[in-house]
């Protein structure tokens, strides 16, 4: 017997992010915690000490035929259980920030198309990230002269979550399920989500000394890139948040796969600049001392390497 979980997630966002890569990654990086947080039962059926496996993207294309255009986030993972049989995860992320009519049915359809490849048993569950009230898809149903048919499937609703138990909870997932939340909540204000973006990033993160290193990296580049803030904005999180990172997260500036979310690279870029006029100073003090040993005058040698007299006439007491 297999098992088969279908997951469906929708949202709405700034141009430029690629949200669906988003979940899509730290899903992969985050597998464990990611079916403990949205799916308890299931966990406690698998047995993760044998491994999982991510199955070839080709799979799943012939199980879902995608609209032309439509961007799809989704994983076939393959899962051994605790009873030694082995099942599949099939794991379908879809992006959407509105109400759909057809949502239901469109659970169905994977539903159906995914039980006659496998003829497996299959778990679904849909993850509603939009914060409307009146998004609350019904069973699919289906009936025409006595043929009837009723398909129920698991929903986790951002809109119903508890943000104080989200704070308290200790998978990463509640963090993420928090950013997502916060990220509709400022979709007009971004000095509103330069608040919460800082206080996730400092409190949750980088001075949490509960948080597993792999959780955190996973986090900061997830919320970074979530939590899309102007530039201007950016450069001043990272002034902000720069102590944090020196002195209680120096390990994540030696993580490859985050060097380039958009707070960590506004700090790597405000170092290279501050080491590179470091160092024009430096040759500079260093002519400057060279050229005093030779005996020009303080008022020539700050004329020729663009010093203040104050400057150089440091430098001056230090050659003497």
């Amino acid at each position: 017997m297999g098992e088969v979980l279908v997951l469906e997630k929708r949202v709405i966002y700034s141009p430029g992010t690629d949200y669906d890569a988003l979940w899509k990654k730290i899903i992969s990086e985050l597998f464990e915690e990611f079916i403990l947080f949205f799916a308890p039962d299931l966990y406690e059926a698998i047995d993760f000490g044998k491994g999982i496996v991510f199955l070839e993207q080709e799979l799943h294309k012939v199980i879902i035929k995608h609209k032309k255009g439509k961007k799809i986030a989704d994983k076939i993972v393959k899962v051994s259980l605790k009873n030694e049989e082995e099942k599949y995860v099939f794991i379908h992320i879809e992006i959407q920030g509105k109400k759909d009519p057809d949502f239901s049915k469109r659970m169905f359809t994977y539903f159906y198309r995914l039980f006659d490849r496998f003829q497996e048993n299959i778990y679904s569950i849909a993850i509603l990230t939009d914060l409307s009230k009146s998004n609350n898809p019904q069973p699919f149903q289906y009936s025409f002269y006595g043929t009837e048919l009723m398909y129920r499937f698991n929903t986790y609703k951002f809109n119903e979550e508890d943000i104080p138990s989200l704070k308290k909870s200790t998978n990463p997932f509640a963090i993420a399920v928090l950013a997502g939340i916060y990220l509709h909540q400022t979709e007009k204000n971004y000095h509103k989500r330069y608040e919460v973006k800082k206080k996730l990033l400092k409190d949750f993160i980088l001075t949490n000394p509960n948080l597993k290193s792999i959780y955190a990296e996973a986090l900061f580049y997830f919320i970074d890139y979530l939590l899309y803030l102007p530039h201007e904005l950016t450069k001043q999180l990272t002034k902000d948040l720069s102590i944090n990172i020196e002195k209680e997260a120096k390990h994540m500036l030696y993580s490859e796969k985050i060097k380039e979310a958009p707070t960590l690279a506004e700090y790597f870029k405000t170092v290279r600049e501050e080491g590179f006029e470091k160092g024009k100073m430096e040759e500079k003090r260093n002519l400057a001392a060279e050229l005093l040993r030779e005996g020009f005058s303080v008022e020539k040698v700050a004329k020729m390497v663009k010093l203040s007299l104050d400057e150089v006439k440091e430098i001056e007491k230090i050659c003497e």
